[in-house]
C-alpha cells in the first residue's frame, strides 16, 4: 500500500511537470523575447549578408562598365557571390524560425511524453519505459540548445572578423563610386577622349583595386560560410554524439539504408 501511494505521488508530480512544461515552459521557450540575444546576432549577420550582396552586385556592375576586358572576369566572379550569399541567408532565416519552433516542440511534445512514459514505467515494463523516457528528455534538451549554442560559438569567430567584413563593404562602395564617376566622364567627354585621358587609371589603379575587393569578398564569404553554416553543423554533430553517449541512440543509424536484393547479389 505504501509503495502504491509512493508511485501515485510520483505520477502526480510527473503529471504536474508535464502540464507546466506544456503550458508554461513551452510558451517561454518559443517566445522571441527569450532568445533576444540570439535573434539579434542572427539579424546582425543577416544585415551583413544583405549588405555584402548589394555591394558585390553594385561593384560587379561598375567594374563591367570599365573600358576593356581586363576586369570582366573580376566582375563575373563578384556577380557569382550573390548565389552563395543567398544560400547563407536561407540558413540564417531557417535558424531564426527553428529557434522558436524547436522550443515549442521540445517542451510541448517531447518532455510531456517523457513524463508520461516514466509514469507508465512505474506500473508496466519499468526497465524499457523509464529508459525511453530519459532518452526522450535528453533529446528534447539537446535539440533545444543546439541552435543557441551554435550561434554563440560562431559569434566568437564572427566578432573578430566583423571589422574586416565592414572594410570589405566600404571598399566595394568606394570602388562602385569611382567606376560610376569614370562612366559619367565617358558619357560627357566621349568614349574615345575618356579612354585616352583615363586609360592608365582604368587599366591600372581601378583593376588592381577591383582585384583587391574580390580578395576581400572571398575572405568575407569564407567567414560567413564558416560562422553561419559549418559551425552549426559541427555543433549539431557534437550534440548528436552527446545524445548517443548518454542514451545510446544513434540518430544517424535511423536513416534508411539501401539494401541489395539477395538474388541480385547472387547473380554477380
Amino acid at each position: 500500500m505504501e509503495n502504491t501511494m509512493k508511485k501515485l505521488l510520483i505520477v502526480a508530480l510527473l503529471l504536474l511537470a508535464a502540464v507546466i512544461s506544456c503550458l508554461f515552459v513551452a510558451d517561454w521557450a518559443s517566445a522571441p523575447a527569450t532568445h533576444t540575444k540570439t535573434v539579434r546576432a542572427i539579424d546582425d549577420k543577416t544585415e551583413t549578408v544583405l549588405k555584402l550582396t548589394a555591394t558585390s552586385t553594385l561593384a560587379s556592375a561598375g567594374i563591367s562598365a570599365l573600358p576593356g576586358d581586363a576586369a570582366t572576369p573580376i566582375a563575373e566572379k563578384l556577380a557569382d557571390f550573390t548565389e552563395y550569399f543567398l544560400l547563407i541567408l536561407c540558413v540564417l532565416y531557417s535558424e531564426k524560425y527553428l529557434l522558436t519552433i524547436i522550443g515549442a516542440g521540445a517542451f510541448r511534445i517531447l518532455i510531456p511524453l517523457a513524463c508520461g512514459l516514466y509514469a507508465a514505467g512505474l506500473f508496466w515494463n519499468p526497465k524499457l519505459l523509464k529508459k525511453l523516457s530519459v532518452k526522450l528528455a535528453v533529446i528534447a534538451l539537446a535539440i533545444y540548445f543546439v541552435i543557441p549554442v551554435s550561434i554563440n560559438v560562431s559569434e566568437m569567430i564572427y566578432t573578430s572578423y566583423q571589422s574586416s567584413i565592414n572594410a570589405t563593404i566600404t571598399s566595394a562602395e568606394e570602388l562602385a563610386e569611382e567606376t560610376e564617376e569614370l562612366t559619367d566622364a565617358a558619357g560627357d567627354e566621349g568614349l574615345v577622349s575618356s579612354i585616352f585621358h583615363k586609360l592608365t587609371e582604368t587599366a591600372g589603379s581601378l583593376t588592381d583595386k577591383a582585384s583587391h575587393v574580390l580578395n576581400r569578398f572571398v575572405e568575407a564569404l569564407a567567414v560567413m560560410i564558416v560562422t553561419s553554416c559549418i559551425i552549426p553543423i559541427l555543433v549539431l554533430v557534437f550534440f548528436l554524439w552527446i545524445i548517443k553517449q548518454l542514451t545510446g541512440v544513434d540518430i544517424g543509424a535511423v536513416l534508411p539504408h539501401r539494401k541489395e536484393e539477395p538474388g541480385r547479389r547472387a547473380s554477380r
